[in-house]
């Protein structure tokens, strides 16, 4: 795609639908190389069979070219009602056009409504990129840190 093409395009950010999961999942794979397996739906209709309530996708000329998936959740220590962004993904000729920062930007509009008290992401220490995004949304590295303990595989 040329830049004169990415230039004009027009971003409309909506709240996801059901009817958008094979977008959703057609630009995962483009982005990680990996097609899901079907519990990866699991978490795209959430745990009463519906799209959680505060997931977006960006529609450039009526197709789906990116989304973002969020829930209302309590994080943290003493617990605090948030938005956490569980994935962010832009089709891969889409990026850098401010999509990402409209679904993101949607996100916080609608949490602001919603009176909730703040959007938290974690987002891997070696990624710039998605650092930069957020950083340039307003958001600051909070005071929580991640541990993790890797489990044996069930055989």
């Amino acid at each position: 795609m040329s830049e004169t093409e990415r230039g004009e395009r027009n971003i409309r950010v909506r709240p996801m639908e059901p009817m958008d999961i094979d977008s959703v999942l057609a630009i995962d794979s483009k982005i990680t190389g990996v097609r899901r397996a079907a519990t990866y739906t699991d978490l795209l209709i959430g745990d009463l069979g519906k799209i959680p309530d505060l997931s977006f996708v960006a529609e450039v000329d009526g197709e789906v070219q990116g989304f973002l998936l969020a829930r209302r959740a309590y994080f943290g220590e003493p617990f605090d009602e948030v938005g956490m962004i569980h994935i962010l993904g832009v089709e891969p000729d889409y990026q850098r056009l401010g999509v990402a920062t409209q679904m993101v930007n949607a996100l916080v509009e609608a949490c602001q409504e919603k009176k909730l008290n703040a959007v938290r992401i974690m987002i891997d220490e070696r990624d710039d990129q998605l650092q930069g995004l957020f950083e340039r949304s307003g958001f600051r590295r909070g005071k929580l840190v991640d541990y993790t303990k890797k489990l044996k595989k069930a055989e």
